[in-house]
């Protein structure tokens, strides 16, 4: 078979709602400069990347990972390793947290940073003092591409379906308190403690008590709920939780309430755009409604550690259900009309004449430069093992799957301090990443462009042209 030979780029997706429209719409631009693409959860790209016959392409990473030897064992298999982060948001409250997003030494094997804007960059070249400020590159968010106005056209087949489960008006409440549950709250501290980049105890205990703050917030919140439940002048409040947060318990606080209602189903944009605006406690969602134009609301009283935050700056604030009367009859203050609120959003976010995706898919091009057949076609070839060979084959796999079997015991009768429970896979992948979803987006996005799609297996898909 005649297989077309090119460069290569893998796109693993951590949180489903969050990144993969986005990192779909950049895939589909990398496609355009004649690259192949691999676009999957990380287990599935993960296993391909392991696999593949050649050590070829580039892996486009979200953050700083868990580990160090997760770059050293990624490195090894491709050219290059770019990170476009998700969570260094224009919404962050310190950007100096950047540090904390690396494990020391991952940055040796990182060939390219993407940052959202400047301030980010700003901060990065200060706190990331052994990496290469040359290859920190400010070309905006493939997120912030998909806000524009412009786009919400993808969005209006689930705009006219939620219209009609929710035919009265609405209010969206993107929650962040990020823990909900005691429960949930030691967990999150436990893998602050353990994981990611080392942090001093002055850092561990300042992390911790915002923790608690947070989850001491959102008890309180819940109590406004019902207030503004008992209100027949205001709308029904879709509250979406967080990926990370308990999502049962989340039902389980408002089921006596009769106009609140928790959602977490699809992306947040559509759900965005069929309310009649957002209220928030400082979250990334905010700075979508912005740019969306959205009518957004600051609940002050909630903001916990977000009130400096760029959300709360762009925001009118909401204190009580009287002021969140007053702001649904307001007139939308956008930043059309708002010069202010526009210029200090141009500080955090980099809004080029280009998309970001295509200017990112152009620069990504110059990190590869071998051309290969799909690599999920190719296998490498094993060559028949000797006896002594193959007994110790064996003996490192018995012992690799006893050593699994043992800690895992080990984990369920001491929890306690060495277990690290793992947030709801199902809450951060939705459904999946389905081939009929990338069709049906990629064909919105770019309608005059064929794609050549293919399933490879489950949760991973490969796109060209």
């Amino acid at each position: 078979m005649d297989h077309k030979y090119k460069r290569e780029v893998y796109i693993p997706i951590e949180i489903k709602p969050r990144e993969f429209v986005s990192q779909l719409l950049l895939s589909g631009e990398l496609a355009k400069e004649g690259l192949r693409v691999y676009l999957g959860n990380k287990k599935s790209l993960d296993k391909l990347v392991k696999t593949k016959y050649k050590s070829n392409g580039v892996y486009l990473y979200k953050g700083g990972g868990g580990s160090i030897s997760k770059f050293r064992d990624i490195s090894k298999k491709v050219e290059s390793i770019a990170v476009l982060d998700q969570e260094i948001s224009p919404a962050i409250i310190d950007y100096k947290f950047i540090r904390n997003r690396f494990v020391k030494g991952c940055l040796n094997y990182v060939s390219r940073l993407y940052l959202v804007g400047n301030e980010a960059k700003k901060a990065a070249t200060s706190v990331l003092h052994e990496y290469d400020s040359a290859n920190i590159k400010v070309l905006g968010w493939p997120r912030v591409d998909l806000w524009q106005p412009s786009m919400n056209k993808i969005w209006s087949k689930q705009i006219k379906d939620i219209k009609k489960r929710f035919p009265e008006p609405f209010i969206l409440f993107t929650s962040d308190f990020g823990c909900n549950t005691e429960s949930l709250l030691k967990q999150i501290i436990l893998r602050m403690e353990k994981r990611g980049a080392k942090k001093t105890k002055k850092e561990i205990e300042r992390y911790k008590q915002i923790y608690l703050q947070e989850y001491n917030t959102y008890l309180k919140f819940i109590e406004f709920l019902s207030l503004l439940d008992a209100d027949p002048n205001i709308p029904k409040i879709i509250v979406r939780p967080h990926p990370n947060e308990d999502h049962i318990a989340w039902k389980e606080k408002v089921k006596d309430l009769s106009y609140v209602n928790v959602v977490y189903e699809g992306d947040v944009s559509p759900w965005l755009l069929a309310s009649e605006g957002l209220l928030h406690r400082g979250c990334t969602t905010a700075i979508e409604g912005v740019i969306s134009r959205k009518k957004i609301g600051f609940l002050k009283n909630f903001a916990g550690h977000h009130d400096y935050a760029l959300p709360a700056l762009l925001s009118p604030k909401i204190t009580d259900p009287e002021t969140l009367k007053k702001w649904l009859c307001n007139e939308n203050e956008s930043i059309d009309k708002n010069l202010e609120y526009l210029s200090l959003l141009r500080k955090h976010v980099l809004f080029p004449k280009e998309k970001s995706a295509s200017l990112i898919a152009k620069d990504l091009s110059n990190l590869s430069v071998i051309e290969i057949a799909p690599s999920h076609l190719f296998k490498p070839q094993n060559r028949k093992l000797n006896l002594k060979e193959h007994i110790l084959r064996e003996l490192m796999d018995g012992f690799k799957n006893l050593k699994l079997f043992l800690g895992s015991i080990i984990n369920r009768i001491y929890k306690k301090p060495n277990y690290i429970a793992k947030f709801s896979k199902k809450n951060k992948m939705q459904n999946g990443i389905k081939l009929s979803e990338c069709e049906y987006y990629l064909s919105i996005m770019n309608p005059g462009i064929k794609y050549d799609l293919l399933e490879v297996t489950d949760n991973l898909i490969k796109i060209e042209i």
